[in-house]
């Protein structure tokens, strides 16, 4: 059964069903959707996360749903309401994403239990869950990092079930020297629980400063071979960050895109919010005309400044005694005066999204320049180090994108 994005009207709170297909109308006011408000206006990112959702919405229609869920994954990222999350999700059930399909749905049901689509959502779930398989994992230490085909998931205990799609996945657990790991083969529609067993007594980070006897028994614990010695973790970076990167012309190059990008997104960010600026005078000035009008008798007080319901398109309620060519040159006033705002709060949005463009760019450039130092200056000096328990690496980035940050959460493990 096909279903179709849940969309925003700007009309009142109600849900209908019409030849099988789920249509949810929500509160605009509840989403910050509301288009043509000096608010809306002023706050950048919710213009272009609604810009992103009816880029989603029109990739949706038109089949194009991989296009449909990147569209609303970037609305959801920058306002994460509940309908964003909804059609998402949809999108990547249509999409045959089915794994992360479920997990939205069931983000979206647990957070939204009174819900008006919660009818639709829970039938979508049981559509994805069908077409995957529902993992339980159980990890007899708290606080150790649970990842699925090497990739970080969560910490243990877990909150909630993952979902993973059928065929072979290797699911493993790590805290300090610790590691435990299990290969499962799953189908779809099957649960399937697993319990990692980690060392009561883990060894912490640290405890490779101990002794060479010492250390050689906590790997024979975990079932690994001992190294011959253990090094002291300042012995593994023998160079600075700026020595290091003055002997990379490479690092050089990643550096300077960094920096470049990310001035960039600033000198943008800034003409973003002149634009934004510029059209809330703009709409301040048609306000106060529109008042004076409506004081002098001239238009009726029901009168609106733009839109197809505007002044500015010839809809308004003149007094009849005003002369005919009074009223043309006032609908000219409000034409152009009306064009001025759109155009600079379109050009806002316009900047604004280029704004977020570099600052992306800059990001994953400075992101990747600290992950490559760290793995090119973190090896031990000798091959035997390299096989300590722990010597892991992994870095985990998130998008910090909110009305007042803009930027990325970087977490290294090495």
């Amino acid at each position: 059964m096909m279903h179709s994005p849940i969309r925003l009207p700007l009309a009142q709170a109600r849900s209908t069903l019409r030849r099988g297909v789920v249509a949810l109308c929500l509160s605009v006011a509840a989403f910050g959707f509301l288009p043509g408000t000096s608010h809306a206006q002023s706050d950048g990112e919710t213009e272009v996360a609604r810009q992103r959702f009816r880029e989603g919405v029109g990739h949706y229609d038109r089949g194009e749903y991989d296009k449909a869920r990147l569209a609303f994954l970037q609305a959801y990222l920058l306002k994460p309401h509940p309908a964003v999350l909804l059609n998402l999700a949809q999108s990547e059930l249509r999409a045959g994403r089915h794994a992360e399909a479920a997990e939205n749905f069931a983000k979206y049901i647990r957070q939204n239990p009174t819900a008006p689509a919660m009818e639709h959502a829970r039938a979508a779930f049981e559509e994805a869950r069908q077409k995957v398989a529902e993992l339980n994992v159980e990890v007899t230490v708290p606080g150790a990092t649970v990842s699925v085909d090497g990739a970080d998931v969560a910490r243990s205990p877990l909150p909630n079930v993952l979902y993973l799609m059928p065929g072979r996945h290797s699911i493993a657990a790590r805290k300090g020297s610790g590691n435990a790991n299990k290969t499962l083969d799953v189908l779809a529609g099957r649960r399937v629980y697993v319990t990692l067993e980690l060392p009561n007594s883990y060894a912490a980070p640290n405890a490779l400063e101990a002794s060479g006897a010492d250390a050689q028994g906590s790997a024979a614990t975990l079932g690994q071979d001992a190294p011959a010695s253990a090094e002291p973790p300042d012995a593994k970076r023998s160079k600075g960050f700026f020595a290091w990167i003055a002997d990379s012309p490479a690092a050089i190059a990643t550096v300077s895109v960094a920096g470049l990008a990310l001035g960039t997104s600033a000198v943008l960010a800034g003409f973003a919010s002149n634009r934004y600026a510029a059209a809330n005078d703009a709409r301040e000035q048609i306000m106060s005309a529109l008042q004076d009008n409506v004081n002098t008798g001239v238009i009726g007080s029901s009168a609106v400044p733009c839109g197809e319901e505007g002044v500015a398109n010839g809809v308004g309620n003149f007094n009849s005694l005003v002369p005919v060519e009074r009223i043309d040159r006032l609908i000219g006033d409000y034409a152009n005066a009306c064009r001025l705002f759109s155009e600079r709060s379109d050009s806002g949005d316009r900047l604004k999204t280029l704004s977020l463009v570099s600052l992306g760019v800059g990001a994953f450039a400075t992101v990747g320049t600290i992950v490559w130092y760290f793995s090119d200056t973190g090896e031990s000096s000798t091959d035997t180090a390299k096989t300590s328990p722990g010597a892991k690496r992994s870095a985990t980035v998130l998008p910090l994108l909110s009305r007042d940050t803009q930027g990325v959460w970087l977490n290294l493990s090495f």
